[in-house]
């Protein structure tokens, strides 16, 4: 990162220094509140558009894990992805990292590049939280009208509504992402590790019923341009 991206970077105050506090839920009228987790955490499928000037709303179930200064930055697929303040950051600091210990490294020079070309800092101004998205994103994204904001933990990814559709058609879910996930839920509701041989072969049975029934692909192709509407 140059010299100028240092100087925006630490312009802003980190977290820390704002003192945001976690905030509150109320779990039901007369019941107890508990503190949200401190970690950044995006999750769901929200469906929105562009507006003429190229800005987006971000989801309100969104907003409560970003700061109001939050980075927007190239993924992998082209898509664009929001990352908290903090862990846009640490996205930043691990590159520098990676370009220091492997300074021959043309692939993870050129992945660097990638990600820092058209990541931008993009800050709230208004109170519905309606924000730009920078033409290069745009472009790199595809982004026409319509788009698609999918939460995954500690980021959200944008993706323009016609190529996330595609997305789903072209890239079922195999039995082993079946089987992981349901280990990782079957794990955390626990609260520990559960393999054992029934658990592994209920997911592989529940997941080759599930493809059984793939057939009928103009029936979700349908189904996927209804959501939202």
């Amino acid at each position: 990162m140059d010299a100028i991206g240092r100087d925006m970077v630490r312009s802003v105050p980190s977290l820390e220094e704002q003192e945001i506090a976690a905030p509150a839920v109320t779990l039901a009228p007369g019941a107890k509140t508990v503190a949200l987790p401190t970690v950044p955490v995006m999750v769901g499928t929200h469906f929105h558009a562009l507006d003429e000037k190229g800005r987006i709303i971000i989801p309100s179930k969104l907003r409560p894990a970003l700061t109001e200064q939050f980075w927007m930055i190239r993924d992998e697929d082209d898509n664009i992805a929001i990352y908290n303040h903090q862990t846009g950051l640490d996205v930043f600091e691990y590159c520098e990292r990676q370009m220091a210990e492997h300074p021959e490294d043309e692939a993870i020079a050129d992945a660097v590049k990638r990600i820092t070309s058209a990541a931008d800092l993009v800050t709230v101004e208004t109170s519905n939280w309606r924000v730009p998205i920078s033409e290069m994103l745009r472009f790199h994204a595809e982004l026409d009208k319509e788009v698609v904001t999918v939460g995954v933990l500690n980021h959200a990814v944008l993706w323009d509504r016609k190529k996330w559709e595609k997305a789903q058609e072209e890239n079922p879910e195999e039995s082993a992402v079946r089987k992981a996930q349901a280990g990782i839920l079957r794990a955390a509701a626990s609260g520990r590790r559960v393999r054992n041989e029934r658990t592994e072969q209920h997911s592989e049975s529940a997941s080759e019923n599930a493809s059984a029934g793939d057939g009928g692909g103009s029936s979700k192709r349908s189904r996927l341009s209804q959501l939202g509407r």
